[in-house]
């Protein structure tokens, strides 16, 4: 997306930049998902705080597209309040699975004889 984007501007075509910014947003979310699965091993409710952070991510993407391009109510309040009650459900659901580190059991081996 971001080589579209890049090539798009070269041509001087409309908007090209949306694709290199997305690209580059979507890029950089990825490499946060690789660091964040790692800890998925480490934290006992790591995946589940990234599972609702996401999908309440994705109702506040929709929520003001449909606004913004459905309705064509462009206000910046239109744009501003999803985001704004999206990220308090996003805390308050983040603080009720609070992450619980694993505590590592040391084995002791006992000889059976």
């Amino acid at each position: 997306m971001t080589l579209i984007g890049i090539i798009g501007m070269a041509q001087k075509i409309d908007n090209s930049v949306l694709f290199v910014f997305f690209g580059c947003f979507g890029g950089f979310m990825s490499l946060k998902d690789f660091q964040t699965f790692k800890t998925f091993t480490e934290n006992k409710n790591a995946w589940i705080k990234s599972h609702i952070g996401r999908i309440v991510r994705a109702l506040i993407a929709s929520v003001t597209a449909f606004m913004v391009a459905g309705l064509n109510i462009g206000t910046t309040l239109v744009w501003i309040t999803p985001t704004i009650l999206g990220t308090i459900y996003i805390v308050y659901w983040s603080r009720k699975f609070k992450t619980v580190k694993y505590r590592k059991i040391k084995s002791t081996a006992t000889n059976i004889v």
